[in-house]
């Protein structure tokens, strides 16, 4: 049986919700280090899809090029990323992580997953496990999509 459409609101509110305080925990160790959302949006699409072209950048961050070239020089200025031309193909030119750029994506991903394992304490195993089950069936459906 299909889900009500009350369901359905209450779930895309509760992922909404828990995104944005995961987002905001993450938030707080980037302002330290001067780097924005885009910014480290930009550094995870690298970190998981490997170098890519302004124009991929573009895509993943659903941005004009134009802001992901200007991204790109600024993440470039504080030596977050670096631009290589393609060994096979010169005109291509990729936006590769720095340490800098690594270090800034672990910062932010540990805190996260602290601030995960404090809330997660009070669940018993089995919660756990369910809970991880469920989010994993739904992350996998939603990439089918």
């Amino acid at each position: 049986m299909p889900p009500t459409e009350e369901l359905k609101k209450q779930l895309e509110e509760t992922l909404r919700r828990a995104n944005t305080i995961l987002f905001k925990r993450g938030r707080s160790i980037l302002n330290g280090m001067e780097i924005s959302a885009l910014q480290f949006s930009a550094l995870l699409s690298i970190r998981e899809f490997g170098p890519m072209t302004m124009g991929e950048l573009s895509k993943h961050l659903f941005t004009a090029c134009s802001t992901a070239t200007d991204l790109a020089d600024r993440m470039e200025r504080v030596g977050l990323v670096q631009r290589i031309r393609d060994d096979k193909d010169r005109r291509l030119v990729r936006l590769h992580l720095l340490t800098r750029g690594t270090e800034a994506l672990d910062a932010v991903i540990a805190e996260r997953q602290s601030f995960v394992g404090e809330v997660l304490k009070e669940y018993t195993m089995d919660e756990y496990e369910e809970l991880l089950r469920s989010l994993e069936l739904l992350a996998q459906r939603m990439e089918l999509k």
